[in-house]
């Protein structure tokens, strides 16, 4: 069965799953999808429709459903050099939901962690994935809500919460002057350190020092008039960050 026509299938099959009356038919369509999942198909139809406008959030809900658990099971379906356009595609992925369903946003980020876990660190360049996440931030701001539901979900060890602890509190540091408009893309970076920075240990709390010294020179420095979260001092800080 041709890549096309898979996916018209499997929308068939959803859309019987979801809304057909006949019990028999719903079961029908339960097994064809529970088998669907075991293929190698799999991997290119969910990518295919989780990138097309068109999907429905049941489709976009079960293709990215599918491609977690197939990167967590059945990684070792695929060539070692389809690493490289998985990881782009999940990045891309990233960034077209970053303001999109919550569900499928956890899905791909949990499919990235897991992706994470069966490459080599070198894979993802020099530092790892934590370094190839902060380049990407760097270079598009506008996506970081996305990328820090990644950082939540990695995998972590001692080094990896070291590393990430390291990644917000840089975030924080350049992105203070926004912080302290109190958008909510700021609260977001501030949620992120007050998590990495809870547990009881000096080196990780430490990271953080500089960007509460730095958040609260500007708070009491700031026009009293202007109000925490006021929209047009947010907006001419955004505008001159992102």
């Amino acid at each position: 069965m041709q890549c096309m026509e898979l996916q018209n299938t499997l929308k068939e099959a959803l859309n019987a799953l979801y809304h057909h009356p006949d019990d028999a038919v719903r079961m029908q369509a339960d097994r064809w999808l529970q088998d669907f999942q075991r293929t190698i198909d799999a991997w290119q139809v969910a990518d295919n429709l989780l990138h097309d406008a068109t999907s429905s959030l049941e489709t976009l809900i079960f293709c990215s459903q599918t491609l977690r658990s197939k990167v967590q099971r059945d990684f070792e379906e695929l060539p070692s050099e389809a690493f490289r356009q998985l990881r782009d595609s999940f990045n891309n992925l990233l960034k077209k939901f970053h303001k999109g369903p919550p569900i499928v946003r956890t899905q791909i980020s949990i499919a990235v962690a897991a992706l994470a876990v069966h490459v080599p660190a070198k894979d993802w360049g020099d530092g790892g994935i934590v370094n190839w996440l902060r380049d990407e931030m760097n270079f598009h701001p506008e996506y970081i809500p996305g990328f820090l539901e990644l950082l939540t979900v990695l995998p972590e060890d001692e080094e990896d919460v070291k590393a990430i602890a390291q990644l917000f509190a840089d975030m924080g540091d350049s992105y203070v002057e926004l912080i302290a408009t109190g958008s909510s893309e700021a609260m977001m970076i501030v949620n992120a350190l007050l998590e990495v920075a809870s547990p009881l240990e000096y080196d990780i709390a430490s990271m953080t020092f500089n960007f509460w010294h730095s958040l609260q020179v500007i708070l009491t420095k700031r026009n009293p008039n202007i109000s925490f979260g006021d929209e047009a001092s947010i907006e001419a800080e955004r505008s001159q960050r992102l």
